[in-house]
């Protein structure tokens, strides 16, 4: 892996998030305008989300023409002047940009794609070790992903090592594109692998959910919170898994309110249904409750195609159905339906998951081995 960041490109110490530095208008050659900057990113999700923030619907940038004229007649003598679009680079224009910087590419199978974004495989030559790189076409950002969403994901997730969230290692700018280095987990997103091998057993469940609540509170202690938790943006490694995507993720001080309804509505807290302003802190232990739910059971506790009100009274009577076929213990479902209180101000908080029953083994067991 990368042993240290580059410098940032969008400063931390500044509150509210700054809008992108427009790329060159002149397309020179790749090695001219390859440049390096501070480490950022998101990771391997395909899956949808929402943001619902009123009145910030964005606008899609279009490509750069020449500038029309009016045709001439006929008989005009003047020769008549195409407009021509600048070409779009895509990633495999960089290979050799990348070869220089000591990484090997492998674009003959995408990790992950995303509305913006495509994730693939590569080699860091400098020690050996996998990583992924992230491509992300600047063309076809939203206004709002490009001056708001974006700018605050790298400003937030520079901040953040841990081991048991997805590092981030550079951020390189070239014409259009923008790429993203950042840990790479051979076994996938945890969605997929529920998908293909069905609910994973208490123990082994009860071990991922300690890992995560671990990575959360790290993030929450630095006053930064996910928004956007779910099994498709949690990457299996060889020993444990990650938190990834940081998209959504938002510095919060003085307990400042969200009103943003970001995520996915099949983990989204009761609060955030209901439309009103809601700490998302508490809205991401929810969320992490949904996903210690689904892990063990290999369903959904709640209907997304349901509507928001209907929904949210099934969590209010959590109206939700365990497999007859599976066994959970009594630790375990006190501990996510702990997670999945109704009321956020009665909810604990990923300091206080640290002592739910489910998990205070396998974080016992951690700090043995640790100390």
């Amino acid at each position: 892996m990368t042993t240290h960041e580059t410098r940032g490109m969008w400063s931390s110490r500044e509150p509210p998030p700054q809008p992108m530095r427009k790329l060159s208008d002149k397309f020179q050659s790749i090695g001219d305008v390859w440049r390096n900057s501070e480490s950022s990113g998101s990771m391997y999700t395909r899956h949808s989300t929402y943001s619902m923030t009123p009145k910030q619907t964005g606008t899609q940038p279009k490509s750069s023409y020449m500038s029309s004229r009016t045709a001439p007649h006929p008989t005009s003598t003047h020769h008549i002047r195409k407009r021509t679009e600048a070409k779009r680079y895509v990633i495999e224009d960089f290979r050799s940009a990348f070869e220089r910087k000591g990484m090997e590419l492998d674009t003959t199978r995408k990790l992950g794609r995303g509305k913006y974004s495509k994730v693939y495989k590569a080699v860091d030559r400098s020690n050996n070790r996998l990583i992924a790189v992230k491509a992300i076409d600047i063309l076809e950002l939203t206004s709002d992903v490009k001056n708001k969403f974006l700018p605050r994901e790298i400003s937030c997730w520079r901040k953040l090592k841990h081991p048991f969230l997805v590092g981030l290692h550079a951020q390189y700018e070239a014409q259009n594109m923008i790429f993203l280095t950042m840990d790479y987990g051979s076994q996938g997103d945890l969605l997929r692998y529920v998908q293909q091998h069905g609910g994973i057993n208490e123990s082994r469940a009860g071990l991922f959910m300690s890992q995560l609540i671990r990575g959360l509170q790290y993030m929450h202690s630095r006053r930064i919170a996910h928004r956007d938790i779910k099994l498709e943006n949690i990457i299996l490694f060889d020993s444990c898994v990650k938190l990834s995507d940081f998209g959504f993720v938002r510095q919060v001080e003085n307990q400042t309110l969200s009103h943003t309804f970001c995520g996915s509505k099949s983990y989204s807290a009761p609060e955030l249904l209901r439309g009103v302003g809601y700490n998302p802190f508490l809205s991401d232990v929810w969320s992490l409750g949904v996903v210690g739910f689904v892990m063990v059971t290999n369903r959904m506790p709640f209907d997304e195609k349901k509507p928001n009100n209907v929904i949210v009274e099934l969590q209010r009577k959590r109206q939700y159905v365990i497999p007859s076929n599976v066994y959970l213990s009594g630790n375990c479902i006190s501990s996510f339906e702990s997670m999945m209180t109704f009321e956020a101000e009665q909810r604990p908080t990923s300091t206080d998951c640290l002592e739910l029953p489910w998990i205070t083994p396998h974080i016992q067991m951690m700090n043995r081995r640790s100390g």
